[in-house]
């Protein structure tokens, strides 16, 4: 029996309605579990269960490795994988020692992150003095005490790679939140502007906030909110890309050098991650990292399929049948008694059958 189950039912806001879509697509036995924003998926005498954005291709003790940003960086660095150079800091620090000693490894510009942040939430790039880094640490230590600081790579390329079953599925570049000059508004206006049409665009994209990143970006270019961009002018508003604070995206499909695949799969590999979206940052996703710049920013257990499907721009990727149909390759005989159980398929299958046996047969007997 299969079930009406729409992303409406299993909030706009995750994955699982299509996953479920996908699954509902290949005729495999999926049950709706409202009750978990997800869906069951029984097959073989297993069940899978797509929990909200959290699938069953990772383990608990992988997820939760991925989820701290400060553990999965030492991790890579240990496997020579290109990071961010680092420290752990918790407010309480301040009180053993100053500041200086605790970033005395790192150089200027730097960042700060939870810990275990996400969305974007909490980041803060291009601090450029001690006396920045100082207050906006007390500043947002109250709601993150635990938090990374860690080096700034500036005037680089973001994008989320795709990695599943040691495969890269896809590909997207990330844009930062920005504004396109008229000649006419102020920045601050542009912004209002901009943020009426991204709701009409896409109801996932987040409005682009004027707060601390964007004033840090608005000084370093020199001007400010009442600033009024030339016609044409491109004003880019701050460093992360999140689509839910002002950012967007391009899908490229799976455009990337050989040697970049390969640094993604290995990446995923040494957090033993099956499903892993990997951020990255880089002069060009075509170009290797090794021949250039680059590092590996974060590394998520349960990343985003919409970014891949429903792109701003670019060409859809159909990531979640990819991953659907890992279900058929790991169960394949249950996967064919389900189908020659299933009235639509039924035909279709014996069909199928019956003109294999009568080319064996033709090719036995001539």
């Amino acid at each position: 029996m299969r079930h009406n189950f729409h992303a409406k039912e299993a909030k706009i806001d995750t994955d699982a309605g299509l996953y479920y879509k996908e699954a509902q697509a290949l005729f495999l036995p999926v049950t709706p579990r409202p009750e978990i924003n997800g869906f069951e998926l029984k097959i073989s005498n297993q069940h899978y269960l797509f929990y909200v954005n959290d699938t069953p291709f990772n383990t608990s003790s992988s997820a939760f490795v991925a989820m701290n940003k400060y553990s999965t960086n030492q991790i890579l660095a240990t496997a020579d994988i290109p990071v961010p150079k680092g420290v752990l800091f918790h407010s309480s620090d301040l009180q053993s020692e100053p500041l200086e000693n605790i970033i005395t490894d790192l150089r200027f510009p730097l960042v700060i992150k939870p810990v275990d942040g996400s969305l974007g939430l909490g980041v803060l790039c291009n601090i450029k003095t001690i006396n920045e880094l100082s207050l906006y640490l007390e500043q947002y230590s109250a709601s993150y005490p635990r938090m990374i600081i860690e080096e700034y790579y500036g005037g680089l390329q973001s994008y989320r790679v795709l990695v599943f079953n040691r495969r890269v599925i896809g590909v997207v570049l990330c844009l930062s939140a920005r504004v396109l000059g008229d000649g006419k508004h102020t920045i601050q206006e542009l912004i209002a502007l901009t943020n009426i049409k991204r709701k009409e665009t896409n109801d996932k994209l987040g409005p682009i906030v004027f707060d601390d990143e964007c004033q840090i970006r608005l000084k370093e270019l020199g001007i400010d909110k009442r600033y009024i961009p030339a016609l044409g002018e491109v004003i880019v508003l701050g460093y992360t890309s999140n689509p839910l604070r002002g950012g967007s995206y391009e899908a490229l499909g799976v455009k990337i050098c050989k040697e970049n695949r390969k640094l993604m799969i290995k990446v995923a590999k040494t957090l033993n991650l099956g499903l892993a979206g990997i951020d990255l940052e880089c002069t060009d996703i075509n170009t290797p990292i090794s021949q250039s710049q680059g590092v590996i920013l974060d590394v998520n257990h349960r990343p985003s399929m919409s970014i891949h499907e429903l792109p701003i721009t670019g060409k859809p990727q159909a990531v979640t049948k990819k991953i659907m149909r890992s279900f058929i390759f790991r169960h394949p005989f249950s996967y064919l008694y389900i189908l020659y159980s299933n009235k639509r398929t039924r035909f279709y299958l014996r069909a199928m059958i019956l003109a294999l046996v009568a080319i064996s047969v033709f090719l036995f007997v001539y």
